[in-house]
């Protein structure tokens, strides 16, 4: 064996496991960390954090691939009426407070 071969990147880069880099990634994703402090709790480089989270790899969840794809239709339907509910609250509530500022300006007895 050469002194080439021994000491090439390949061969040096410390082997982490697929579950470790994904975990580590999507915890980057969302911020629970960042990349330099999850490159030196894993020993690697920084780059090599960055290329994970770079990488189209995702951990998938057993119910992303056990449920029916009913279920998961009506779950994403239900999810976005729940946006859509809390989006009119926030309307009915802004518009309820300009309306008792409308009120308050107003003067008295010009009904």
């Amino acid at each position: 064996m050469s002194s080439t071969e021994r000491t090439s990147p390949d061969r040096t880069r410390k082997h982490i496991h697929l579950g470790t880099r994904l975990e580590a990634a999507e915890r980057v994703r969302r911020g629970e960390t960042s990349a330099r402090e999850a490159a030196q709790a894993l020993g690697v480089a920084e780059s090599e954090v960055q290329r994970w989270v770079a990488s189209d790899e995702k951990p998938i969840a057993i119910e992303d691939v056990v449920v029916a794809p009913e279920v998961r239709r009506l779950t994403r339907r239900a999810q976005r009426l729940v946006a859509l509910i809390a989006a009119a609250e926030r309307e009915i509530r802004s518009l309820t407070q300009r309306l008792v500022e409308g009120r308050r300006r107003s003067p008295q007895g010009a009904d």
